[in-house]
């Protein structure tokens, strides 16, 4: 069994400023933990990978190519390799959410703006 404490993972350093905590990572997927506070973004970005944005806590905006759309909590999008997205706490509290990505990503993305 393999257990990660949210409180013990990992600090990931990423060109978006914000905290990024790694929770799991194999050759097939890694699952990344994300904080933004209100106003805090991940900026628009390409991955080579298919990723999913899981949304524990908050609500905000998540662009994906020309789409924009509200999520909130319990709320899953799907963002398709190459597509360019990015996530906006639109709230008035911390926004946390998963991101997950499979297969893992070996490449960087390339931040847009």
């Amino acid at each position: 069994m393999i257990l990660v404490k949210i409180e013990e993972a990992q600090k990931v350093e990423t060109p978006h400023g914000v905290e990024v905590k790694k929770l799991f990572e194999s050759e097939h997927v890694q699952v990344m933990h994300v904080t933004l506070k209100p106003g805090e973004e991940l900026k628009r970005h390409v991955t080579p990978v298919d990723a999913f944005v899981y949304v524990l806590k908050g609500k905000g905006i998540v662009e994906v190519g020309e789409e924009k759309e509200e999520v909130k909590k319990d709320e899953l999008v799907y963002l398709p390799k190459d597509i360019p997205h990015k996530v906006i706490n639109s709230g008035n509290i911390t926004m946390r959410f998963l991101v997950v990505k499979t297969p893992k990503q070996k490449i960087k993305g390339k931040i847009l703006e």
